[in-house]
Parts: structure tokens; C-alpha cells; sequence
């Protein structure tokens, strides 16, 4: 539900009933308020501007310049409607506001077209497409004389304070107003009472959206996802609010798959970027994505028990936890379609032998632990201290290499009851589990068979484990397991081979 504060000015409230913007009209307008008084403006009436320009989003990667793709706009020049209606004396700031909330105040000199940022335009047009055939116009851009709106531009005229952060990164590509429908003077950031405002849920479709919606690249790995591969992940369901720049929150109840599952395993100072169908991209740091004392960070594709749609959906970056965790809607990444992990990305594989050799690539291990139906969770007490450790069952990677009967490669890991060979099993062969500095233990194939407890564990308290302290795997069995009185079974870290000696 909508939070909002209303305004207390009562004329503004009624001069605005007939004068917002329609999107999706042969006719451009937007409603310019100064105090109690406020006009429709007609773009297609006002001096009209046409540029190239290319904005330069969030560097998170030292060395990463992150320029957007160039754009063609054209539109009426702010300028020229500021003006009209009177203009900005010293001191004097433009509030641009669009109808979903978002907001952005400009200095005078800003728009004016006296600073680095160039000269503001309303676009509301895009390349090729015309402003019938484009749903975010008008736009506010800003088009510089070299083509090139940088962040040192931005902080140069807009100062610290007006600037757009991602994080604590200065970002131009937040400074694109969409679907503009307010001009207002001095704008203090207090929600506009819209006409067609409902305190309810925007409505979603029905029905799933088909066909591949994300592509995930990791390291030499892509990965492509339909709604019913995400479905078969890792997915919560809970409550999270985000804040809009004007101050109004919404709750929701989002189910989706947590970041982490996705990403897998990276250190905590690499950078994850999200892309947008629009070409819009955000960069996210690992270490904030991985940080659940607040919620966990989920790629959504469900709002209030149905799919979302296209725009804010099919796919959405939210904060979600049992606390109802608060979040900046600038946070949130929505129409999202690709995911790319970006600096320090290491690969490591299991290699399992025995009857067939199976070597299972980082993709496919991370894959299989982002499904629950995969996954078993253990409970390990040493050295005074307990922690819960998830992973995928020893047994059942040994499955694929037990005998001649396994899942083809190409389905990477996919479990059949029948491919473990119980006769073998009850024989007590050896089963080598190999650290990658030499180190083995050995356990016999009539411990482990078929028993969960004894798992190749790749988090740790739901935290995938640290690399430089346990490596991308280890081996670790449950407290309740009970061993045989010869045998002294220990834990493997930095596990990364399995031999069975059949």
C-alpha cells in the first residue's frame, strides 16, 4: 500500500486534475507549477533541441570507465519552457518530476544550459523511435557540447549535494527523468497528488512471461533462465518497502531468487551488473548483495502472489526479509534481462573417478546448489562451535561414476534414484576424497550410501564459504552421524577431487 503525504495546497491539488500528462497521446505536455499557479505546456509549441549523447554510469571497478550506449535525442529545449513561463530568478531551482514519483532538482545555471551538463532537453524522441512509440517520454536529457555527459560533469554542475549517486558512486545515468509530467519551482519534494492515484498494487499479468528472460554470464560461462528455471531455484517469498525519491514507500510481498544463488561464489569486492531491456545498467557490489543483517537481496519476478509485467517486471532487483527490510527505490533494478559478474572470477571443478571420469564445472556445481531439490544441510559442531553447512550429498555425486549408468553431461546436475549402484555400494569399496594440496581421507561406499549426512558443502551458515580459508568446497558429515569405532573421519577443506576404488 501507498504511503502519501498529501499537499496542503488545495488549489495546486485542483489545478492539476486537468492538466497531467497522458502518456501514450499524439500530444506532449507537462504541467509547470510555481507556487499555487500552474500551467500545461505543450512540447510540440516550444523551441526544439536535437542531440547525441552518451552518459556515464556508476565506476565501481577501479580502471572501469562505464559509458553507456550513445543515444540520438531531440525534444523541447527547458530552457525555452522555463521562460515562457516567466523564468528562474537567482537562487531559483527546477524540480522535474515524473509521474511515478522520481524527481531530480535542477540549479538555475543547470537549467539554463550554463554549466558542463550542457543543455537540458524534455526528449521525446529516441533514435528512431517517435514519442508515440516511446513510453518513457518525455525524458529529461542533457546534452553536452562533446557528446559525453561524464560524472565529473554532473558534480561540476550539480554540485555534491544535487548530484545522483549509486551507492557512494556518482552516476549521470540516474538523472533521466522519465515520463516527466511536472516542472515545478522550488520543488521541496513532497508527493503530488496524481488523479488517477490508487492506494493498491500496480496491477500484474496473470500469466508467466515466456521464453528466455535472463542471461547470466559468469567468467567464460552464460547461462540463460525462463520463469520456470528460476522457479526451480532457490526462491523466497517475503515483504519488502522501497522508498521513491519523493518520499512515498511501498510494500510488497516479492518472490524471487536471492542475488547470491546466482552469482555463486565471488569475492566480496566484485562487482555485479544488472542490464535492463531499456539499456539501462546498474552496478552492485558483492559485498552489499551478500550482507543479510538487514534482508536478502532478491531478483524478483512475482508482486503479491502474480508475475509482474514488462514495466516494473518481468524481472526486479528488491530487499526482501522477515523484518520487512526498508530500501531507496534507486536500488532497485527493475526490467531486469542480463546479470554479469564483473572482476575476480575463478574457476574450480570436482573431478569424480571411478567406473567413467565426470569433471563438474563451477556453472553446473553452483547451478545444482541454488536448487533446494539438490541441496542437503548438516549440522557440524567443532572445536566449541556449531554452524550449518549446505551442500550437495556425497552419494549422489558418486552416482555418476559408480558404473556405466549416470545423467548425460549436457543436464548438468540432475539426480535419478536408480543410478546408484546399491550392490556396489555394499561392497565397502574405498572412496578417496582429495584436497588440492594432496591431502585424503577415506571413507567406505556402505557409510555413505544413500545418507544425506555426508555432503560436499559449499556454504556455510548460508554464506558461501570463504575460498582463501576453506575453498570452493569441503567436505563435512553431520553431528548425528556415528562412526565406526576405527574410524577417525575428518573434515576436507579445499576439496577438489573424489576417486572411487572400484
Amino acid at each position: 500500500m501507498h504511503s502519501v503525504t498529501r499537499s496542503t495546497v488545495v488549489t495546486l491539488a485542483v489545478c492539476i486534475l486537468g492538466a497531467v500528462l497522458v502518456l501514450g497521446e499524439s500530444e506532449a505536455t507537462v504541467t509547470f507549477i510555481r507556487g499555487d499557479v500552474s500551467s500545461t505546456v505543450v512540447l510540440e509549441d516550444v523551441a526544439q533541441i536535437a542531440g547525441t549523447v552518451t552518459y556515464q554510469g556508476p565506476t565501481m571497478t577501479p580502471g572501469e570507465e562505464n559509458w553507456k550506449t550513445t543515444h540520438s535525442y531531440s525534444g523541447a529545449s527547458l530552457r525555452a519552457i522555463v521562460e515562457a513561463a516567466g523564468g528562474l530568478a537567482e537562487g531559483e531551482t527546477l524540480g522535474i518530476v515524473a509521474l511515478d514519483g522520481w524527481y531530480k532538482i535542477l540549479p538555475r545555471e543547470v537549467v539554463y544550459g550554463e554549466t558542463a551538463a550542457g543543455r537540458p532537453i524534455l526528449a521525446t524522441s529516441v533514435d528512431d523511435s517517435t514519442y508515440d512509440e516511446w513510453d518513457d517520454a518525455p525524458t529529461l536529457v542533457f546534452l553536452p557540447d562533446d557528446e559525453r555527459f561524464s560524472n565529473d560533469d554532473m558534480l561540476a554542475a550539480f554540485g555534491p549535494d544535487l548530484s545522483h549517486y549509486f551507492g557512494e558512486s556518482p552516476s549521470t545515468t540516474g538523472l533521466m527523468v522519465k515520463g516527466v509530467a511536472y516542472l515545478v519551482v522550488d520543488y521541496d519534494g513532497e508527493w503530488i497528488p496524481f488523479p488517477e492515484e490508487e492506494d493498491e498494487a500496480p496491477a500484474a499479468d496473470a500469466s508467466a512471461p515466456e521464453g528466455v528472460i535472463l542471461t547470466l554470464v559468469k567468467g567464460d560461462e552464460t547461462m540463460e533462465y525462463t520463469v520456470a528455471d528460476l522457479e526451480e531455484l532457490d526462491v523466497i517469498t517475503a515483504e519488502g518497502t522501497f522508498t521513491n525519491s519523493a518520499g512515498v514507500d511501498y510494500t510488497a510481498t516479492y518472490a524471487g531468487v536471492p542475488m547470491m544463488t546466482l552469482v555463486g561464489n565471488v569475492p566480496s569486492d566484485s562487482t555485479v551488473r544488472v542490464t535492463a531491456s531499456d539499456g539501462y545498467s546498474m552496478n552492485y557490489a558483492v559485498e552489499m548483495l551478500s550482507d543479510e543483517s538487514e534482508g536478502t537481496w532478491i531478483l524478483a519476478f512475482e508482486e503479491n502472489g502474480a508475475y509482474m509485467p514488462f514495466d516494473p517486471g518481468p524481472l526486479r532487483v528488491v530487499q526482501v526479509g522477515e523484518s520487512n527490510p526498508h530500501f531507496t527505490s534507486s536500488l532497485s533494478a527493475r526490467m531486469v534481462e542480463g546479470i554479469e559478474v564483473l572482476g575476480t572470477y575463478e574457476e574450480y571443478s570436482l573431478l569424480v573417478t571411478g567406473a567413467v571420469e565426470r569433471l563438474f564445472s563451477r556453472g553446473e556445481l553452483e547451478a545444482g546448489v541454488g536448487c533446494p531439490c539438490h541441496t542437503a544441510t548438516v549440522t557440524v559442531t567443532s572445536k566449541g562451535e556449531t554452524h550449518t553447512y549446505t551442500g550437495l550429498p556425497l552419494w549422489r555425486l558418486i552416482a555418476y561414476a559408480d558404473d556405466d549408468v549416470f545423467p548425460l553431461p549436457e543436464d548438468g546436475i540432475h539426480y535419478n534414484e536408480e543410478d546408484f549402484n546399491d550392490a556396489l555400494a555394499a561392497t565397502a569399496y574405498a572412496i578417496e576424497i582429495v584436497a588440492s594440496d594432496g591431502y585424503v581421507q577415506t571413507v567406505t561406499s556402505d557409510l555413505i550410501a544413500r545418507d544425506d549426512r555426508f555432503i560436499v558443502a559449499f556454504k556455510s551458515d548460508g554464506v558461501f564459504l570463504d575460498p582463501s580459508s576453506d575453498g570452493y568446497m569441503r567436505f563435512v558429515y553431520d553431528d548425528t552421524v556415528e562412526l565406526p569405532e576405527d574410524l577417525r573421519l575428518r573434515s576436507v577443506k579445499f576439496l577438489s577431487e573424489i576417486t572411487l576404488d572400484i
